[in-house]
Protein backbone atom coordinates (compact mmCIF):
# COMPACT_ATOMS: atom_id res chain seq x y z
CA UNK A 1 0.00 0.00 0.00
CA UNK A 2 1.24 3.58 -0.64
CA UNK A 3 1.04 6.66 2.19
CA UNK A 4 -0.38 9.58 0.47
CA UNK A 5 -1.04 13.13 0.93
CA UNK A 6 -4.24 14.30 -0.42
CA UNK A 7 -3.30 17.64 -2.47
CA UNK A 8 -6.79 19.04 -2.61
CA UNK A 9 -10.51 17.27 -1.64
CA UNK A 10 -10.77 13.87 -2.85
CA UNK A 11 -14.39 12.97 -3.93
CA UNK A 12 -13.22 9.10 -3.08
CA UNK A 13 -13.96 7.81 -0.34
CA UNK A 14 -12.31 5.47 2.46
CA UNK A 15 -13.88 1.82 1.45
CA UNK A 16 -14.42 0.88 5.21
CA UNK A 17 -15.69 3.01 6.74
CA UNK A 18 -17.05 5.67 4.21
CA UNK A 19 -15.13 9.06 5.51
CA UNK A 20 -13.95 12.05 2.86
CA UNK A 21 -10.17 13.25 2.72
CA UNK A 22 -9.77 16.77 2.97
CA UNK A 23 -6.29 18.21 1.57
CA UNK A 24 -3.89 17.22 3.37
CA UNK A 25 -4.98 14.35 5.04
CA UNK A 26 -3.15 10.71 4.80
CA UNK A 27 -4.77 7.90 3.31
CA UNK A 28 -3.50 4.98 1.81
CA UNK A 29 -3.96 3.11 -1.87
CA UNK A 30 -3.82 -0.17 -3.43
CA UNK A 31 -3.77 -0.91 -6.78
CA UNK A 32 -4.46 -4.45 -8.21
CA UNK A 33 -4.59 -5.46 -12.02
CA UNK A 34 -5.78 -8.70 -12.92
CA UNK A 35 -5.94 -10.29 -16.28
CA UNK A 36 -8.79 -12.37 -17.41
CA UNK A 37 -8.74 -15.52 -19.71
CA UNK A 38 -10.58 -13.60 -22.34
CA UNK A 39 -7.75 -11.17 -22.71
CA UNK A 40 -9.25 -8.49 -20.56
CA UNK A 41 -7.55 -6.22 -17.90
CA UNK A 42 -9.40 -5.81 -14.75
CA UNK A 43 -8.00 -2.96 -12.51
CA UNK A 44 -9.27 -1.55 -8.98
CA UNK A 45 -8.09 0.35 -6.24
CA UNK A 46 -8.66 0.12 -2.71
CA UNK A 47 -8.14 3.37 -0.59
CA UNK A 48 -8.25 3.60 3.00
CA UNK A 49 -7.90 5.81 5.92
CA UNK A 50 -5.01 5.37 8.81
CA UNK A 51 -8.05 4.67 11.08
CA UNK A 52 -8.92 1.69 9.21
CA UNK A 53 -5.72 0.48 7.78
CA UNK A 54 -4.50 -0.16 11.35
CA UNK A 55 -7.17 -1.95 12.56
CA UNK A 56 -7.25 -3.84 9.64
CA UNK A 57 -3.64 -4.77 10.69
CA UNK A 58 -4.39 -5.34 14.17
CA UNK A 59 -7.08 -7.53 13.33
CA UNK A 60 -4.87 -10.04 11.82
CA UNK A 61 -2.44 -10.04 14.09
CA UNK A 62 -5.25 -11.05 17.13
CA UNK A 63 -6.75 -13.26 14.31
CA UNK A 64 -2.99 -15.31 14.06
CA UNK A 65 -3.16 -15.14 18.37
CA UNK A 66 -6.65 -16.63 18.51
CA UNK A 67 -6.13 -19.46 15.99
CA UNK A 68 -3.62 -20.80 18.12
CA UNK A 69 -5.90 -20.75 21.23
CA UNK A 70 -9.31 -22.00 19.55
CA UNK A 71 -11.08 -24.65 21.49
CA UNK A 72 -13.01 -25.56 18.46
CA UNK A 73 -16.61 -25.54 20.15
CA UNK A 74 -18.53 -28.84 18.77
CA UNK A 75 -21.86 -26.69 17.61
CA UNK A 76 -19.09 -24.61 15.14
CA UNK A 77 -17.75 -27.54 13.83
CA UNK A 78 -18.40 -28.56 9.71
CA UNK A 79 -18.53 -31.27 8.14
CA UNK A 80 -16.83 -31.32 4.48
CA UNK A 81 -18.09 -33.48 1.89
CA UNK A 82 -16.22 -33.69 -1.69
CA UNK A 83 -16.95 -35.85 -4.99
CA UNK A 84 -15.45 -39.39 -5.12
CA UNK A 85 -13.75 -39.58 -8.37
CA UNK A 86 -15.74 -41.14 -11.44
CA UNK A 87 -19.17 -40.84 -9.50
CA UNK A 88 -21.63 -38.13 -8.95
CA UNK A 89 -21.69 -38.88 -5.56
CA UNK A 90 -20.32 -36.92 -2.21
CA UNK A 91 -18.71 -38.61 0.46
CA UNK A 92 -17.41 -36.90 4.04
CA UNK A 93 -13.48 -35.58 4.06
CA UNK A 94 -12.75 -33.95 7.22
CA UNK A 95 -14.05 -31.85 9.78
CA UNK A 96 -12.98 -28.22 10.01
CA UNK A 97 -13.81 -25.60 12.34
CA UNK A 98 -15.60 -22.53 11.47
CA UNK A 99 -13.79 -19.80 13.48
CA UNK A 100 -10.40 -20.63 12.93
CA UNK A 101 -10.81 -22.51 9.64
CA UNK A 102 -8.25 -25.29 11.20
CA UNK A 103 -8.78 -28.88 9.66
CA UNK A 104 -9.52 -31.13 12.01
Amino acid sequence: MKRLIAGKRLKRECDYCGCNFKKGNVYYKDRHVEYDEDGEFNAYEIILCPKCKYGKEQHSKRFVEFQKHCKHPKKFIEMVYGYIPGECVKEPEYERCMLCNQIL
